[in-house]
């Protein structure tokens, strides 16, 4: 009898290690105060993009509409830039989310799927923005809060940027 207890052990001991739960390599991925748009990074991009083009909102102008897609800080920052003396220069006048100040009539973002890490807390993914005849790319800045996608910043890699700065968050700082 007691042979077979003995026996018993290791197989017990090997279902409870098949049984055990899997802890993510994050456990907090913060918290998000806004409200969010579902989907991953690439899709909340496109989704961003679509509805930035479809409203056409220049400068800080339409960041209620536009509240939903950006992080917690991105849209903070915007709404102090928006109550600056400087809001009203010619870059603030301008597509804020583009390296043209004119904006874009369509946008591709590039797919997020080739990204290795699934527990990313951000994720940088090119977008190819076209304004009729002219075709330039940016990156857009993907952060997780929470459980939702958020663009927390934009690099601009247009030749002719209208920024005085590299990205948009450097921009909105020195204006």
């Amino acid at each position: 009898m007691r042979s077979s207890v003995l026996a018993l052990l290791p197989c017990a001991m090997l279902l409870t290690a098949c049984t055990s739960t899997v802890n993510p390599a994050f456990k907090d991925i913060g918290t998000r105060s806004g409200p969010c748009v579902s989907g991953g990074p690439d899709s909340v991009a496109q989704q961003f993009y679509d509805y930035h083009i479809a409203h056409k909102s220049q400068g800080t102008s339409g960041l209620t509409g536009l509240r939903p897609y950006l992080s917690d800080a991105m849209a903070q920052q915007l709404q102090q830039a928006s109550a600056s003396p400087n809001a009203q220069n010619a870059f603030m006048r301008g597509d804020i989310f583009s390296s043209s100040a004119d904006g874009a009539d369509s946008a591709g973002v590039a797919s997020a799927s080739t990204i290795p890490n699934t527990d990313a807390r951000n994720i940088p993914l090119r977008v190819t923005l076209t304004k009729g005849s002219q075709s330039w790319q940016d990156e857009v800045l993907m952060i997780r809060e929470g459980q939702c996608w958020a663009v927390d910043d934009v690099r601009y890699l247009g030749a002719n940027s209208h920024a005085p700065s590299g990205s948009l968050r450097q921009a909105i700082e020195t204006n």
